[in-house]
């Protein structure tokens, strides 16, 4: 078996034993410290995600910033991922079963100040690890605003092998933890720990 489909096992059943209400409360711990990011108060337009079962779950994130932020949630099609403005009355199950917004297709990536993303898991260095298909790194190299990795605590591995075509986000945020990826092009992100 590959490396990374063994770390995927292991994460993956790492997550699985997470009650829902330690699920529950990362999430919102998560939410948390995102909202205290300089990045997040300075962005207009935010790349999203509608979260799977096995996810951290943004369910809530999408509903608050919606009224806050410009939200765009990306949506399979084929082998690859477009992108589409949030609409909460305009949403529909897709292909693997993910809520996804209708409407017409972002193509002008520029405007995006922001990108939370998903994975299997991360490592300190900002590696992440996907469902192995590719979806997310295509997309990703057509942005250049900084990208966030969102995980819980269990999913962050010592090392995760990193081909050329993978592409390392800016930052990695657990409940517990903040990892800045220092080799990132993308400018560093500031965030608030002292917060009452």
């Amino acid at each position: 078996m590959k490396e990374k489909d063994i770390l995927r096992k292991q994460i993956k059943k790492a997550v699985a034993q997470l009650s829902p209400e330690e699920k529950k409360a990362a999430a919102v711990a998560l939410k948390k410290r995102i909202e205290t990011s300089s990045f997040f108060v300075e962005a207009r337009t935010i790349l999203l995600f509608h979260s799977l079962p096995d996810e951290v779950c943004t369910h809530e994130w999408i509903a608050d910033w919606h009224s806050r932020k410009k939200i765009l949630l990306p949506v399979v099609k084929g082998d690859t991922l477009v992108v589409r403005p949030y609409a909460p009355d305009k949403m529909s199950t897709g292909s693997y079963g993910i809520a996804e917004p209708a409407g017409e297709d972002v193509t002008d990536y520029s405007d995006i100040d922001l990108v939370i993303v998903p994975g299997v898991g991360f490592d300190p260095h900002g590696n992440r690890l996907g469902r192995g298909k590719g979806f997310y790194d295509r997309l990703l190299k057509k942005i250049s605003a900084p990208l966030t990795g969102v995980a819980y605590d269990c999913q962050i591995v010592a090392e995760i092998p990193s081909l050329p075509h993978d592409v390392a986000m800016s930052w990695v945020v657990t409940p517990n933890h903040l990892y800045q990826h220092s080799r990132d092009t993308r400018t560093s992100l500031r965030i608030c720990t002292n917060r009452k």
